[in-house]
This record gives C-alpha cells, sequence and structure tokens, in this order.
C-alpha cells in the first residue's frame, strides 16, 4: 500500500517539489581484507551517510557496488541498505588480471547528481593477485626488488597514533572504541556515550603490502568539504528498495496502445511472497517498487491479461552505471612474495571447495510484509488426499470455492474477512503458485494436488502496487519452483541478481567441525555489530590450522556521526 501510494504521489507531484531539500549519500565500503587472490570472496560492510551530517542515512534501501579495472567492470553487487547499513559479497573470478581495482558504491540518490565522481573517497583500492594466470592488467603492474618493497611497509596508518593497550585509534571526546586480544578472543568495548555500528574484520597479515585507502574518518571529513550538489530530479530515490525497470519488448509500435495501462508483474518462485506489479506507460516502460529481492534468483515476469497472439515481454534493464572511474597506482610485486602468494592459493582452494553458505550467520532483513500476518494455512499431508483441486476446496476447505459462470469459465473465489459481513470475492481474486501469480484459474484447478505441500489464504484485501485484490491464495509445493507448471506464451524467466543476503563470517560453526581443514585467510568478519554505549563484546575466535601474524580492524560509526576505529595485532605460535 505505501509503494502505491508513493508512486502515485510521484507521479502527481513535479520533480522539483520532492528534490528539495533531497540528502546528499555517499557510501563507505569497509572490507574484511584489501588483498586478495583470483577466485577469493570480497566481504564488505556499508556505511551509507548523509553527507552534511555524517550520520546513517534514512533515504536508500538499496546501494550497487563495483569493482572496476581501468576499462570495465570486473563485478558487481547489490547491498540492501536498513538505516543507511548493509552487507554483502563480491566472488572475484578465477580469471581476474593480476592489478589494482577501483571499488565504487553508490545510491540512485548519487545517479541523480550532476557530475557525481564515482571515483571520490567513496571508493578503494582493492589488490588481486592471480596465480592461475601470468596475465596483468596494462600497466597496471611494477615489479620491485625485494628492498625496495620492503621500503614500502609502514607500520602505522596515516594519521592514526598508537594507542595504550597496542590498537591503533583516532582520539574523541565523544566517542572511541578499543580492542584487546586474549590469545582466544577479541575484546571490543564502546567506550562512547552513544550507540555504535561497526566492521569487525580479523584477517591473516602475511607481509603482502596493503593499500593506503582512506579511513571511515577520512572519507567523512571528505564529505563534510564537498559544495552544493545539484539533482537530475528524472530519478526516483529508492525509499524501500530496489526500483526495477523495464520495457515490453517484441511489439510493433502500432500495436503498443493495446498494452498502455496494463498490469505487469514480477515474482520469484519460492514459499514467500516477492511478487510485485506496474502499470505499462505510453512508452511501453514499467517501473516495479520493490522492497528488494534477496539472492540470484529466477524471476518471471508476465503481462496480466494480455492477448497471447501479441508475442511480446517484459525485458529487464541494468541498474548498474558502469561508470568510467580514474585510475588507480599500479601494484607493486616482488619476487619475495611468491610463498605467501602460494598459501593464499592454496586457501582459497580449500574454501571454496570446503565452506558451504550454511556455514554463515545471516543477519537481519527488511520483512516482506506484502499479505499481513492475517494468513490461514491448510498443510495438505494433514488430511485426507484427494485427486483434484476442486474436490481439495469441497472436502475440507471453507474459504475457497470455485464457481462456474453461464459463459462457461471457472472462477476460484476467497471467502472475505474485511468487515462485519463474511461475503465471497468476485473476479478479482489472485490465485498463486510458488508465490507466482497465476492469471488463468483454469491452470490451478487442472494442477495436481499432490504436487502441493500446502495451501496459504489470505482473506481479505490486498494491495500490490496499484493492483488490488479481493483475497489471495497461495499454493505452495514441495519443491518450490513451480514444478509440472506450463507458463504462457507471453511470460519470461529470467535471471535476476538481486540484493546479497547480509551474512557474517565469524566461524562459529567451525568450532564443531573437526575434519574441516581450515586455511582461512579471513578468520572472523562482522559487517553488522551493534554496540551500546559503554559496552563490551567478547567474541570467541576460532584460530586456523596455520600459524602466522593477524590484524584486527574495526570500523564504524557512532549514532551521532563520529568515525571510529581501532587496529590490533597478534602471533599465532
Amino acid at each position: 500500500m505505501f509503494l502505491a501510494i508513493l508512486a502515485a504521489m510521484m507521479l502527481l507531484f513535479p520533480g522539483w517539489l520532492w528534490a528539495q531539500g533531497r540528502i546528499v549519500e555517499r557510501t563507505y565500503l569497509s572490507t574484511d581484507r584489501d588483498v586478495y587472490v583470483a577466485g577469493d570472496v570480497l566481504w564488505y560492510s556499508a556505511f551509507c551517510v548523509d553527507a552534511s551530517q555524517g550520520t546513517l542515512s534514512p533515504v536508500s534501501g538499496i546501494a550497487y557496488v563495483e569493482l572496476h579495472s581501468p576499462d570495465a567492470v570486473v563485478c558487481a553487487g547489490k547491498v540492501a541498505l536498513l538505516g543507511g547499513r548493509g552487507a554483502g559479497r563480491l566472488s572475484l573470478p578465477v580469471t581476474v588480471p593480476t592489478g589494482n581495482y577501483r571499488l565504487v558504491a553508490y545510491t540512485a540518490q548519487n545517479k541523480a547528481e550532476e557530475g557525481y565522481d564515482y571515483s571520490g573517497l567513496a571508493s578503494k583500492t582493492i589488490s588481486v593477485f592471480n596465480v592461475y594466470s601470468n596475465e596483468r592488467l596494462t600497466g597496471g603492474v611494477e615489479v620491485v626488488s625485494d628492498g625496495e618493497y620492503e621500503s614500502l611497509r609502514s607500520p602505522v596508518r596515516p594519521g592514526m597514533t598508537p594507542g595504550s593497550d597496542g590498537s591503533v585509534m583516532p582520539g574523541s571526546d565523544r566517542a572511541s572504541v578499543s580492542l584487546r586480544w586474549d590469545g582466544d578472543s577479541l575484546t571490543v568495548v564502546n567506550a562512547g556515550a552513544t550507540p555504535a555500528t561497526l566492521s569487525i574484520s580479523v584477517f591473516h597479515d602475511d607481509g603482502i603490502l596493503s593499500n593506503d585507502n582512506p579511513t571511515i574518518a577520512d572519507f567523512l571529513a571528505a564529505c563534510r568539504r564537498q559544495g552544493p550538489v545539484r539533482f537530475d530530479n528524472t530519478v526516483i530515490p529508492e525509499y524501500e528498495g530496489e526500483i526495477i525497470r523495464g520495457h515490453v519488448t517484441g511489439l510493433s509500435l502500432e500495436k503498443l496502445p493495446s498494452l498502455v495501462g496494463r498490469y505487469a508483474f514480477i515474482s520469484t518462485p519460492s514459499d514467500k511472497s516477492d511478487v510485485y506489479t506496474s502499470v505499462i506507460d505510453g512508452q511501453g516502460r514499467v517501473e516495479f517498487f520493490t522492497g528488494n529481492i534477496y539472492g540470484n534468483k529466477e524471476c518471471i515476469c508476465e503481462i496480466e491479461g494480455i492477448d497471447p497472439s501479441l508475442n511480446c515481454f517484459i525485458e529487464l534493464e541494468s541498474p548498474f552505471v558502469q561508470a568510467r572511474v580514474a585510475a588507480v597506482e599500479p601494484l607493486r610485486m616482488a619476487a619475495s612474495l611468491k610463498e605467501a602468494l602460494s598459501q593464499r592459493s592454496f586457501a582459497m582452494q580449500v574454501e571454496r571447495r570446503f565452506t558451504p553458505d550454511t556455514l554463515y550467520e545471516l543477519l537481519r532483513v527488511r520483512e516482506n510484509g506484502l499479505f499481513g500476518t492475517h494468513e490461514i494455512v491448510y498443510p495438505l499431508d494433514d488430511y485426507t488426499r484427494f485427486p483434484t483441486m476442486g474436490e481439495v476446496f469441497i472436502e475440507f476447505i471453507p474459504e475457497i470455492r470455485a464457481r462456474r459462470w453461464p459463459d462457461g469459465r471457472r472462477n476460484i473465489q476467497v471467502r472475505l474477512e474485511d468487515g462485519t459481513e463474511t461475503v465471497f470475492s468476485r473476479d478479482t481474486t489472485l490465485m498463486m503458485l510458488d508465490g507466482v501469480p497465476v492469471f488463468d484459474q483454469q491452470k490451478i484447478l487442472d494442477y495436481d494436488p499432490l504436487l502441493v505441500e500446502s495451501i496459504h489464504i489470505y482473506p481479505r484485501t490486498t494491495f500490490i502496487g496499484p493492483r488490488i485484490y479481493e483475497g489471495v491464495v497461495n499454493f505452495v509445493t514441495y519443491k518450490h519452483n513451480l514444478p509440472a507448471f506450463h507458463f504462457g506464451e507471453n511470460a519470461r524467466v529470467i535471471d535476476f541478481q538481486g540484493a546479497d543476503w547480509p551474512l557474517a563470517a565469524t566461524g562459529e560453526a567451525l568450532r564443531s567441525e573437526e575434519a574441516y581443514p581450515d586455511y582461512r585467510q579471513t578468520i572472523y568478519w562482522h559487517p553488522q555489530q551493534e554496540l551500546p554505549p559503554g559496552a563490551t563484546l567478547r567474541i570467541p575466535c576460532k584460530k586456523p590450522d596455520y600459524k602466522g601474524h593477524f590484524r584486527v580492524v574495526v570500523e564504524g560509526l557512532s549514532a551521532d556521526g563520529t568515525p571510529l576505529r581501532a587496529e590490533t595485532s597478534f602471533e599465532l605460535e
């Protein structure tokens, strides 16, 4: 309902009305480290801030992340934002050449800015070594002697001063964070008077030179120094999540008017309710206002009530800007790195082979409350099984009935509970199979009920974008992927890249995996750790199966916009 009202307001009012006073957003990415080998996973934590205040931005519900070589985008991702915070990961291709890359992040707000600098302090330099290939970025690698390489090392980051406990931290009267390693666990203390939101990384430091990237304090200082910003008012802010855009294709211009005003749908097969709708405009374009679709999924795009002979369909458009970015400094290499890179290559291969996604901790995501909390569920295995869907309705589901109209059509109706009077719906009931709308209700009546695990009934008026339905029924199969169902000619199944699931790689599950060969380079990563004022957090940290020098880096913000950073290190003997 909210999304429908928001879309209507944006159509009714001129762009300059809602563009006035728009928050200027900048997105900082904290990464688990900044040196990788091809095939590694790059973990990142996003801080989207109001640039004028330095506090987390309440506006955008999604940001976009791109890893750039000098002439192309190597990989890209989407990060869902809740109150300005989000987390994700990029899987670095095993074919990526050795060199330095630029990691950038932006929101729809930045797309609307005139002359936005994607290479500014909101970007980072990421080093990637390809141990499978001799291919290097053109002009992107500089080979130096071992002595020259050693001289480039710096024990303390520029602008930072050593703390009394061996950590490195900026001073602040308002907020601070400190670290301590006691041999088996890490202790993080929020010594400030306001809540803090942090990313925490514990990783192997094998002597490969780290990049001199800006800290979060540098980033915020640059945000406050920027001048006035002008916006292109044609770009709509993505308040709740990604606005998926597309257009009708396969249809001649003279036939396009027959589709104007019709409803297009996008949905994902699952046991949940990721379904969104849009009205086709005069140019054949659609905009689906989503609350974010998570993960890489197959999406079904379809136009409701379309004549099959038109043979047209919805084609989605990429949200990534793929902007040209400034070049980064060349990656410096020396012969002395050979052993360290061999160990990293081995660790990456072991982790890809043995580490399943189930070992990661899923963090909080925004709930999709499309159908509300009033749900009637019938697990079909709890009842006598019948061979037809009509018999299922008749025998034990009083909230659903099938009727035949005088013209021969069969219609499924839902008993509504919107008011004091209980009535059955008419022609505006939505049928879904595994969360995908089915506009031909005869297909539901003909579907094999033995494939269905449960029937979910929502007996109230439901708003899906601008479309209104009197009741919704979702038939959830055992496989959650519409088995044995045939789509119409105008439906298209599209591979869709959704927002990354926000995950923490804490190693918690590995403590019980005695046989697991643990050679992780990042042994602890939490991208969204919340600490109340004065709180102390003790983190048990599982040690890997090798010895070496390890670094701990914590970055974040206090609630009043104070940058927080602390570093320490330890040895595993």
